[in-house]
């Protein structure tokens, strides 16, 4: 989701061409690409990693160009199956009553999955410059692109904007020494035609080259296997007519789906995790210190990220305060479930007897043969945030922690049947045994500690 502002019918459009289809700015690729290469790698050759990616430096005022051309990223085929646009629905919830606030709805439009785009770049490597060292920026480039780490546009920590490269292949057009007049040919024919498949000699063997050295991974990242307990509801107010027309009777709610598969919504798993960890620190600190609110958003907000509400008498966007989030999540696809139409009525307390005009139809999705994968990765964060999203995990293992919506009905409760935890070099792998123990290989006491720090942190 790369957007361009509020349109006419809908919250936030996405950035099209003029053909009315979705593409890639270079500079949302690029921009998004260096900020993670600098985050997790070594810079070896400061000169030569200004000279790839270009510099400025406001107290000398001076720049060095960028020799890493990116064109825009557009749709490879105009013959596209399926929805290339979809629309979603978003809330915010008020995390003290834990309902949706009034007014704080608003609906954004998305990319469809697997599409394909054409990426193509070019890297001029002028007499003087590090050759290789250039090649090892490239080299790690492709590896992360081809891994699908870097993520693109807004929403990137609910699971937006993941990428992955496919057949790519490196040329090297060399116009130094003897090789320049056979090389300018084969140049211009390239210009000609923009094909490259018939000049296999000028291929670069990317294999050969090293990538360059990792930062220090201090990531804790959470893969995780729930099954759903009875229903799972995520309401969606873009109910799809020809599925409608399906149904004996039209129903008022149903579940979000994603190229007519049901789905779980990063958005709404990372609000479940966050007003969570907002009540077991509420928790925790019991009556005596339950007004301390200003430490329970310090403390979610340095994980989960924030953005300053906006006054009514003050406009200015720069007057707004914003921190990205530090935690992400994938979204996942509900495969193996059952979807079926659930009647209610509403009952009129007084007589016993059922309300006129207050039948409600529904349409969840219901537990059968599925496995709902969470994946959930925090960036950097201290032992006591680990030891915070280890309680986390607990509560929706022990079914504590419902997601989306009819949570009063016992809709959303999942049940946990594996995971696997990572933190710095360490590996932990919980299972659901059948006499309703936790199955724990690794360290006991490592997970223990965490949950110590957290609990210090706090002061309890």
């Amino acid at each position: 989701m790369i957007g361009k502002g509020k349109g006419d019918l809908i919250d936030i459009e996405i950035l099209k061409d003029e053909k009315g289809k979705p593409f890639i700015p270079a500079t949302s690729f690029v921009g998004a690409l260096r900020h993670y290469m600098e985050e997790r790698y070594c810079i070896e050759n400061k000169n030569a990693w200004n000279q790839f990616w270009g510099s400025y430096t406001q107290e000398q005022d001076s720049a060095v160009q960028s020799h890493f051309v990116v064109s825009d990223i557009y749709l490879k085929s105009e013959d596209v199956q399926g929805e290339i646009i979809g629309i979603r629905d978003g809330i915010k919830i008020d995390l003290k009553f834990g309902v949706a606030k009034e007014g704080a709805k608003y609906d954004y439009e998305i990319v469809n999955q697997n599409l394909e785009f054409d990426f193509n770049a070019e890297i001029v490597v002028r007499e003087g410059f590090d050759r290789e060292y250039f090649l090892r920026i490239l080299k790690t480039v492709l590896y992360e692109l081809e891994q699908g780490n870097v993520r693109i546009g807004a929403f990137s920590t609910k699971g937006f904007g993941k990428f992955v490269l496919e057949d790519c292949s490196v040329y090297e057009f060399s116009f130094f020494e003897n090789k320049r007049r056979d090389c300018a040919k084969k140049y211009f024919l390239y210009l000609e035609n923009e094909r490259l498949d018939s000049l296999d000699d000028l291929k670069i063997n990317m294999d050969e080259i090293s990538t360059l050295l990792p930062k220090e991974n201090k990531d804790f990242e959470i893969e995780a296997v729930f099954f759903l307990k009875k229903s799972l509801l995520i309401g969606s107010s873009n109910i799809d007519i020809e599925e409608v027309e399906e149904l004996d009777s039209e129903p008022d709610k149903v579940h979000i789906k994603y190229n007519q598969k049901p789905v779980v919504p990063g958005s709404s798993l990372k609000g479940g995790l966050r007003a969570r960890s907002c009540k077991i620190i509420k928790t925790l600190l019991g009556e005596s210190r339950k007004e301390d609110t200003e430490l329970i958003e310090a403390l979610v907000n340095s994980i989960f990220g924030y953005v300053t509400e906006k006054s009514a008498k003050d406009d200015k966007e720069e007057n707004i305060i914003k921190r990205r989030s530090r935690i992400s999540v994938e979204e996942c696809i509900l495969e193996g479930v059952k979807e079926a139409n659930q009647t209610r009525i509403k009952i009129d307390r007084f007589t016993g007897g059922t309300i006129t005009g207050a039948l409600f139809v529904s349409r969840p999705v219901w537990h059968k043969d599925e496995k709902l994968n969470i994946r959930i990765k925090v960036k950097d964060p201290e032992e006591w945030e680990v030891g915070l999203l280890l309680l986390v995990l607990k509560d929706i293992w022990c079914e504590d922690l419902p997601l989306g919506g009819d949570k009063a009905i016992g809709r959303g409760i999942l049940k946990g049947h594996k995971a696997q935890l990572k933190y710095q070099d360490k590996l932990y792998k919980l299972s659901q045994v059948d006499n309703g123990k936790i199955k724990i290989e690794g360290n006991k006491e490592d997970l223990e500690y965490y949950v110590k720090k957290f609990l210090e942190k706090i002061g309890v």
